[in-house]
C-alpha cells in the first residue's frame, strides 16, 4: 500500500509539473503532503525498528537451535601414566585426530513473565508507532492546509494592494488635471501623491510574503523551488465544520492512545528487569557424533553417537546492576504515566482553547463581513457626493481603499477561522480536512 501511494504521489507530480505552470488543489497537496514530506520519516523509521524488536521478543520465546563442528589434530601423542609392578609406566593413547559435529536446542519453559513481558512490550510499542504514524499525518495535513491557505489569502492581499495602487494612481492623475485647469491646489497634488506613494511599500510586502508563502508550501510538499506553483481555488470555497460533541474523542486522539501505549510498554519493560534475577526453567536436546582416529591396529576409528535431553533450572544472582536496571525501569514507567496524565489534561485544554479560538475567529468573519458592507454603502455615498460636487476626489479615493481595506480584513478573517476550525478538529482526534 506504501509503494502504490508513493507511485499514485510521483505520478501526480509528474502529471501536475512537466508542462510547467499547473493549478494544484488542496486535496492533492494533502496527498502531496503524506508522501513526501520529511515529518512522515521519523515514525516511519520507528516502525522498521519496532518490527525487529518484535522479532528478537518472539526469538526468546522459540526454540534456540545451534550445531558446532570441532576439528583437533594431535602434534604430540598424549600419555597416561600407569601403575604396573610397583613401576609407573607412561601408557601412549595413540590417539591422532579428533572431530566433534553436534547439534542442541535450547526451549525457555518458564521464565516468571519475561518473555510474555517482552512480546506484550514489543506490541505496545507497535500500537504505539501506529497511533504516532495517524497523529503526524493529521499533522502534515494541518500544515499543508495552513500554508495552502496562506498562499491563497496573500494572493487577495496582493490583488487588493494592487487595486489600492491603481485606484489612488488614477486619483492622482485626475488631480493633476485639475491643478492645470485650477480646480486643485498644490497641497491636494502632494496629498494624492503621499496617498499614491504609501501603496508601493504595503504592496511589495504583499508580494513578497505571497512568495514567501509558496515557497513554504513547496518545501513542505517536496516540490522543486524553481517549479512554477498556482494553487486553484479561494478562500471563500473553502468550509471546516466542527460540532459540539467532538469533544467526546479528545482523549482518544492518536497522539493520546501513542503515549498510553508507551506507558504499557515501559510497564512490561519493568517487568522484564524487576524479574531478572528469578530463575530460568529451561529444557535442552543434544545430539552429538564423535570422529576419533588413533594408531592402535585393533580399533584404529572410533565414531560414538549420543542424543539426550534434560532440564536446567539458571538461578541469576542478584547484584547492584540488575536493582539498578529494574529501579531505573520503574522510574521511566511512572514518567510514562505522568506524560500520559500531562497530555489529557492538555488535550481537553487545547481542544477548548480551540474551539474558543474558532468562535471568536467566527465573529470576527462576522464583523468583518458588516465592515465591507458598510464599506461598499459608504463608497457609494461618496460616488454620488462626488457626482453632485459635494466631496473632493481625495475623499473618493479614501472612501475606496476604505472599502479594500475592509475586503482584506475579511480575507484574514476568513483565514482565521479556516485554520481554527482545522485546529479545533485536529484537537478532537478528527482529520482536520472535511469537504
Amino acid at each position: 500500500m506504501k509503494d502504490l501511494r508513493f507511485a499514485v504521489a510521483a505520478l501526480l507530480l509528474t502529471l501536475l509539473f512537466a508542462g510547467g505552470a499547473s493549478a494544484l488543489t488542496l486535496e492533492q497537496a494533502i496527498e502531496l503532503g503524506h508522501q513526501r514530506s520529511l515529518q512522515m520519516q521519523d515514525p516511519q523509521i520507528d516502525r522498521e525498528r519496532i518490527g525487529g524488536r518484535i522479532k528478537e521478543a518472539w526469538a526468546n520465546a522459540l526454540p534456540d537451535v545451534s550445531a558446532q563442528v570441532a576439528a583437533q589434530q594431535y602434534w604430540r601423542i598424549p600419555t597416561v601414566p600407569v601403575k604396573f609392578g610397583g613401576q609407573t609406566v607412561l601408557l601412549q593413547l595413540n590417539q591422532k585426530d579428533n572431530a566433534l559435529a553436534s547439534a542442541t536446542l535450547n526451549q525457555p519453559l518458564y521464565t516468571f513473565g519475561r518473555v510474555s513481558s517482552g512480546l506484550k512490550a514489543a506490541y505496545a510499542a507497535r500500537r504505539s508507532n501506529a497511533h504516532l504514524i495517524s497523529s503526524t499525518d493529521r499533522s502534515v495535513s494541518l500544515d499543508v492546509m495552513q500554508r495552502f491557505w496562506t498562499v491563497l489569502l496573500m494572493r487577495e492581499v496582493v490583488n487588493a494592494r494592487q487595486t489600492s495602487l491603481a485606484v489612488s494612481d488614477s486619483a492622482l492623475k485626475r488631480i493633476q488635471q485639475m491643478r492645470a485647469v485650477g480646480l486643485m491646489s498644490d497641497y491636494d497634488v502632494l496629498r494624492a501623491e503621499v496617498q499614491a506613494g504609501n501603496q508601493i511599500p504595503a504592496l511589495r510586502q504583499a508580494e513578497n510574503a505571497l512568495h514567501l508563502s509558496e515557497l513554504s508550501l513547496k518545501e513542505l510538499l517536496g516540490v522543486p523551488m524553481d517549479t512554477t506553483l498556482t494553487v486553484e481555488g479561494d478562500l471563500t470555497g473553502y468550509t471546516i465544520p466542527i460540532a459540539a460533541e467532538d469533544s467526546a474523542k479528545v482523549l482518544q486522539r492518536d497522539d493520546i492512545e501513542a503515549l498510553r501505549d508507551l506507558a504499557t510498554m515501559y510497564r512490561n519493560l519493568y517487568i522484564i528487569n524487576r524479574n531478572s534475577w528469578m530463575p530460568i526453567l529451561g529444557g535442552q536436546i543434544q545430539y552429538a557424533r564423535q570422529f576419533a582416529g588413533s594408531n592402535w591396529k585393533m580399533n584404529s576409528t572410533n565414531t560414538p553417537v549420543s542424543l539426550y535431553g534434560g532440564l536446567a533450572l539458571t538461578i541469576p544472582i542478584p547484584s547492584g546492576k540488575s536493582l539498578g536496571l529494574a529501579q531505573q525501569a520503574h522510574a521511566d514507567w511512572e514518567g510514562a504515566e505522568l506524560t500520559l496524565s500531562k497530555a489529557e489534561r492538555g488535550a481537553l485544554l487545547q481542544f477548548q482553547n480551540a474551539v474558543t479560538s474558532y468562535q471568536a475567529a467566527n465573529a470576527s468573519e462576522s464583523a468583518a463581513e458588516l465592515a465591507v458592507q458598510q464599506a461598499e454603502q459608504a463608497r457609494r455615498i461618496a460616488q454620488t457626493k462626488l457626482a453632485q460636487g459635494q466631496i473632493t476626489t481625495l475623499e473618493m479615493n479614501a472612501a475606496q481603499l476604505d472599502e479594500l481595506v475592509a475586503r482584506v480584513s475579511l480575507a484574514q478573517a476568513k483565514y482565521d477561522r479556516l485554520v481554527a476550525a482545522a485546529q479545533a478538529r485536529v484537537a478532537a482526534g478528527l482529520p482536520p480536512y472535511a469537504k
